[in-house]
């Protein structure tokens, strides 16, 4: 397993308890309903995005039977992926405004976008 999956999927691990810890605060009240997008954010962006990114980079080469050519981009990818989505979360959470959040959802989406090409490069690319 390559070291991206192995952080991508630790981190959305730790997301969802930290999601769901935060859902289960404002159920209670502990936490105010300006905590709800960063709940939002820690379930979707953060546990399901980061789990499919981290599966998807050790399953997709096992499926074409070739070895993953970029790790290291894959790496990095991951990395900027969890540093945008933790400036959302604390934008939203912290109540930071919306320059913030405009700052981590950039991060967060070149992220993302960077993941699709390498996934794309890797199940285009004719093998060798």
């Amino acid at each position: 397993m390559i070291e991206a999956s192995r952080i991508a999927i630790t981190a959305a691990l730790i997301a969802f308890l930290i999601g769901n810890t935060l859902g289960l605060a404002m159920g209670l009240g502990w936490l105010g309903y300006h905590w709800r997008p960063a709940h939002a954010h820690l379930q979707s962006l953060g546990f399901v995005t980061l789990m499919i990114q981290g599966v998807a980079y050790h399953a997709l080469p096992r499926f074409r039977g070739v070895p993953f050519r970029r790790p290291r981009a894959a790496l990095v990818q991951v990395l900027f992926a969890i540093a945008g989505l933790s400036v959302m979360v604390a934008a939203w959470g912290l109540l930071l405004g919306p320059a913030w959040f405009a700052v981590g959802g950039t991060v967060a989406w070149v992220a993302n976008a960077a993941f699709v090409v390498l996934c794309l490069e890797l199940l285009l690319k004719a093998r060798r």
